[in-house]
């Protein structure tokens, strides 16, 4: 199965980032100042990976999906996000600001706009929506924390963060949503060996 057709990103428009990087860097540096202890947290389990509190919604509600399917959907979308942040070119925050106060990462060696872990935890948080309706606003807020943590972290610009966001719905809207070759049933959900990672 495949969910992202070829050359989906011709498709795709994205207006440009802003101009005043240094301003939106200021920004940065006051979101930062704001960063509590749970926040540092949450920037830690999502660093590899962006669905952690989806994942953690899902296992709440008792949601098991197919073993890799989330990954899948995650691995699918590097090469649209990426040829984006490469047409776009835009400097990490930490580039524009050495003094910034960021945390240590795996995952913030590309470029800045948009912000990956904003767009694939977006179209994961609306991929499992679409399937369980009754849980999209605590599945969108899982999306967004995940989001707006690379900005806690110094990772991201708020707008990085916001067209991340809107980036996630585009590709969320052209994905393919047929099953994955699993039965669901709206009361509960089972599936067998959930994201063996």
């Amino acid at each position: 199965m495949i969910f992202f057709r070829q050359n989906l990103h011709e498709v795709i428009t994205l207006p440009e980032p802003p101009v005043e990087d240094l301003t939106e860097a200021y920004e940065v540096e006051e979101v930062i100042r704001r960063r509590t202890e749970k926040d540092v947290q949450s920037i830690q389990n999502h660093d590899q990976e962006p669905y952690y509190a989806i994942r953690k919604v899902c296992e709440k509600q008792g949601l098991v999906f197919h073993p890799n399917e989330f990954d899948q959907i995650i691995d699918e979308s590097v090469f649209i996000i990426r040829h984006f942040k490469d047409h776009f070119n835009r400097k990490r925050p930490i580039e524009v600001d050495p003094t910034l106060n960021t945390l240590p990462s795996k995952t913030n060696t590309t470029r800045s706009y948009p912000s990956g872990h904003a767009t694939q935890s977006v179209i994961l948080a609306r991929y499992v929506a679409g399937k369980v309706p009754k849980l999209e606003k605590e599945l969108m807020k899982a999306a967004y924390e995940c989001g707006y943590g690379r900005v806690q972290a110094g990772f991201h610009y708020v707008s990085d963060y916001e067209i991340g966001n809107l980036l996630g719905e585009k590709m969320y809207v052209l994905m393919n949503k047929m099953d994955y070759g699993q039965e669901m049933n709206e009361d509960k959900i089972s599936f067998k060996d959930f994201l063996k990672n």
